[in-house]
């Protein structure tokens, strides 16, 4: 997952407003397009006419106001595939009506797919793996995202198709952890297959205050985003704003006992952010801050 930005509110010369770029299995995934987002996407040389899937959690600016501009020089640069768009249902009014006011002809198709703010739902399925939305709090209708990679196969060892002569149903026997059965031949999958490798998740809690909705969506994922735009002595704020402090977003990594926590979303009151660190790896320790242009991997 990459960074393209990580303020909160309106962009600064410091943070530009949020977006992020996940690619799981070489698929582009877009969540949240604040301004700016195409030139972060461009720094980052990331194709972004490869991004197939974007994902918008909410309706305030600094989630979405990057999104008309982004398909225009989509479009602008020739592209010709489809767009998915999953977001709340006044998104697509908003896209085409700054198009149409900007006299900007869309080439692509582009489809619009409302998400449920009320409950964990599955968005997107594929072969290898999954996306699912789930509720935060929020002042207004708000989703998180789950990205899982679904079970993996086992892995056939080197030159054991060669010694056993496997035909393609026996490999694909074996790779599903089944045993190979010659008459009373048995070619056991322990010696010819390695272990499957641990699935993979990403958890993106979008603009939130403190919710078990959100501790409930995220268990056990290996990274997680989350909000952290206050620190512990602006928490009256946090809470009329219905946002997070950083030890907010502790509270949800440790409980939902995840992998790691990254912070973001920083309010641009601060311009020293250590405070953020420190109180939240006061409670979870596996704490960091994000940096824009940097590229998280999960191992």
């Amino acid at each position: 997952m990459t960074v393209l930005g990580c303020g909160a509110a309106a962009p600064t010369p410091y943070f530009l407003t949020t977006s992020q770029l996940v690619n799981i299995h070489d698929q582009l995934i877009l969540i949240d397009c604040g301004e700016a987002t195409q030139v972060t996407l461009r720094k980052s040389r990331d194709k972004f006419q490869k991004i197939k899937t974007i994902l918008i959690s909410h309706m305030h600016g600094d989630h979405t106001l990057g999104l008309p501009g982004l398909i225009a020089s989509m479009n602008l640069l020739g592209r010709n595939t489809a767009l998915n768009i999953y977001g709340p249902e006044e998104l697509e009014e908003m896209v085409k009506k700054v198009l149409h006011l900007t006299r900007t002809h869309i080439e692509f198709n582009v489809y619009f797919h409302k998400l449920n703010t009320e409950e964990k739902t599955t968005v997107l399925e594929t072969e290898s793996y999954v996306v699912e939305s789930f509720p935060t709090k929020h002042r207004i209708p708000t989703c998180g995202f789950v990205i899982s990679e679904k079970e993996r196969c086992y892995t056939l060892k080197p030159n054991i198709r060669k010694k056993y002569r496997l035909t393609h149903l026996e490999i694909q026997k074996l790779k599903r952890g089944e045993d190979v059965y010659r008459g009373e031949e048995i070619i056991k999958n322990s010696g010819c297959c390695s272990p499957p490798m641990e699935t993979r998740s990403y958890a993106y809690a979008a603009d939130s205050a403190y919710s078990p909705k959100v501790i409930d969506a995220v268990k056990g994922c290996s990274l997680l985003y989350h909000e952290a735009t206050f620190e512990s002595k602006d928490v009256d704020i946090a809470k009329k704003t219905q946002h997070s402090t950083s030890k907010d977003a502790a509270r949800v990594a440790i409980q939902a006992n995840v992998g790691q926590l990254l912070l973001g979303h920083y309010s641009n009151r601060y311009s020293d952010l250590s405070n953020l660190l420190s109180e939240s790896q006061e409670v979870f320790l596996n704490s960091s801050l994000s940096v824009e242009g940097k590229t998280y991997s999960i191992e």
